[in-house]
């Protein structure tokens, strides 16, 4: 089973078990995996998956610190 089927998987296991938060992100990590094989115009293979995830840690890092900064604290806690 590749990345992005354990990721539907995950999807599916979320929306039975009621866990908005997981499937809030899970949903968004897909989103990214489909948008990273439009991009490269073919499916996404577990390294491109990989990719993905460490771009969207990145970007949620670097938003938790913007929002420190900027003393946005409702933000900061939901990036969290």
């Amino acid at each position: 089973m590749t990345l992005k089927q354990q990721v539907e998987e995950q999807i599916k296991e979320s929306l039975k078990k009621g866990d908005k938060l997981r499937l809030s992100t899970l949903r968004f990590l897909l989103s990214a995996i489909k948008n990273e094989e439009i991009a490269k115009q073919r499916e996404a293979t577990d390294e491109d998956v990989v990719a993905v995830v460490q771009r969207q840690v990145k970007q949620r890092l670097e938003s938790i610190e913007a929002f420190q900064k900027g003393g946005r604290k409702d933000l900061e806690q939901k990036e969290r």
